[in-house]
């Protein structure tokens, strides 16, 4: 009977050790099948990056490798606590799990350090890509000056020159003083009841000259005298507002009619844009004759005077020109009021035509602006567009 208990008890004892010998094996031939799905997976990553593979087909198959990774780290971990402390299980399912852990860590390193260098690589062509578009975008504006240039040389209308430029223009007249003046305004002014008004542009020192040598024009304004096609207007005309140190006036001109030739002002925004070599126009009432236009470029844009800074222009100009436009030669807008041309000598002072001084027009719109009287000035871009237009003839 007992050596019945004791075979039985043996038997059983077998079978446990069989199930825990197959489960042992189950389990490495688990590990061996991952190990070898892996190898299969870097195999697949290695020909994608020796073939045409693309770089996100890579990326994919080393993200699917470390993800495979893990499952078997956590399997092993699973597997490292329940096998006997100690024992050639534990043992060899921790070498396992020691070397799963370093497979990882190295490609998680690799798949940092591809980011990285895939970061780098978009940010140095992200860079290029802004440089060459700068580089462009500098070109263009350089070719549509030159196009705006070359138009304006090519094709001159002597119409639209004279209806921007030249009558606009108006002549201020004392007993002993002539002096000039441009429109910058004629129209509506809503600020003071939607009446049609006028003024003009011009130098203080014209209209102070007249002032002074003309007691009657203190009560009932100065002459001035306005062209239009084919005929002349005289009218009179008063000093509204004054800022003598940068040498400007504003002139309200006396007629009920809205005049159809007014300066169109640089834009305030738009200032900035004006360099040396511009090519100008001057246009004034020399000698007191009617308008004519001079043509040069801006010479300096720095030159104090007085507390205050001028432009210099090379544009022929002589006494009489006065509180007149400076224009930009290729838009016609006008970037300037002239103040007053360099003499040389003491006794007998000799004029230097080509060295005049203009009160810049952003002196002007600052000198406005505090005024409150900004709106009086009538001021437009000229589009690009435009500007190709003028080597075209007007229809």
């Amino acid at each position: 009977m007992k050596r019945t208990l004791l075979e039985v008890f043996a038997g059983l004892m077998a079978m446990v050790l069989m199930v825990s010998f197959h489960q042992q094996i189950a389990r490495l031939e688990a590990q061996q099948h991952d190990v070898g799905a892996l190898e299969r997976k870097v195999d697949r990553a290695v020909e994608a990056v020796s073939s045409a593979g693309t770089q996100r087909d890579f990326d994919s198959l080393r993200q699917q490798i470390v993800e495979q990774m893990e499952v078997r780290m956590q399997r092993l971990e699973t597997q490292l606590s329940t096998a006997a402390a100690g024992s050639e299980q534990a043992t060899a399912i921790a070498g396992e799990l020691a070397r799963a852990k370093a497979d990882v860590s190295t490609f998680r390193n690799q798949l940092s350090n591809d980011f990285e260098r895939q970061k780098a690589l978009v940010d140095a062509y992200i860079s290029e890509v802004r440089t060459k578009e700068a580089t462009a975008a500098e070109r263009l504006s350089k070719a549509n000056d030159a196009i705006a240039t070359l138009a304006g040389q090519i094709y001159r209308d002597p119409n639209e020159l004279t209806h921007k430029m030249l009558l606009p223009t108006v002549q201020l007249n004392g007993d002993d003083t002539v002096g000039s003046g441009t429109i910058v305004f004629s129209g509506e002014n809503t600020k003071n009841g939607g009446k049609v008004e006028t003024y003009a542009l011009t130098s203080f020192h014209v209209v102070r000259n007249i002032l002074a040598d003309t007691p009657k024009a203190q009560h009932d304004g100065f002459d001035v005298t306005i062209y239009l096609q084919g005929e002349k207007l005289v009218v009179k005309g008063k000093m509204v507002s004054s800022q003598p140190k940068i040498d400007a006036a504003l002139v309200r001109i006396f007629t009920d009619r809205k005049l159809p030739f007014v300066a169109n002002v640089l834009p305030r925004s738009e200032t900035s844009a004006v360099k040396v070599w511009d090519q100008v126009c001057a246009v004034g009432c020399p000698l007191g004759n009617d308008p004519v236009p001079s043509h040069g470029e801006v010479s300096s844009l720095k030159n104090e005077l007085n507390g205050a800074n001028y432009w210099m222009v090379n544009a022929p100009t002589y006494f009489g020109n006065s509180g007149g436009g400076v224009y930009r030669a290729d838009t016609r807008q006008l970037i300037g009021v002239f103040s007053k041309i360099y003499t040389h000598g003491k006794g007998t002072p000799v004029v230097v035509p080509h060295m005049g001084l203009c009160t810049p027009i952003e002196a002007v719109y600052d000198w406005l602006a505090g005024e409150k009287l900004e709106h009086l000035v009538q001021s437009s871009s000229v589009p690009q567009a435009d500007l190709r237009q003028l080597a075209a003839p007007m229809k």
